[in-house]
């Protein structure tokens, strides 16, 4: 059997999942302050939907040091 081979339609994105991997929140928090959904974030990060207005507010979002702790739920 042939496995799919996954296109990346988008790979000048891909180095946006290391920025978002280094920063200490998760998805979900990143999304939220940049005000967007989570589902729109990853696709974003992992090449597959180009983000031209999220790249630069995720962009700005991961530049500002956040001071409040990751909150356990």
């Amino acid at each position: 059997m042939q496995s799919k081979k996954k296109e990346i339609k988008y790979p000048e994105n891909l180095y946006l999942r290391l920025e978002v991997f280094k920063d200490k929140r998760t998805h979900q928090e990143i999304a939220t302050a940049i005000e967007i959904s989570r589902k729109v974030l990853s696709d974003t990060i992992n090449g597959k939907y180009k983000g031209t207005n999220i790249v630069p507010k995720l962009l700005a979002e991961l530049a500002t040091p956040t001071t409040e702790p990751k909150s356990s739920n």
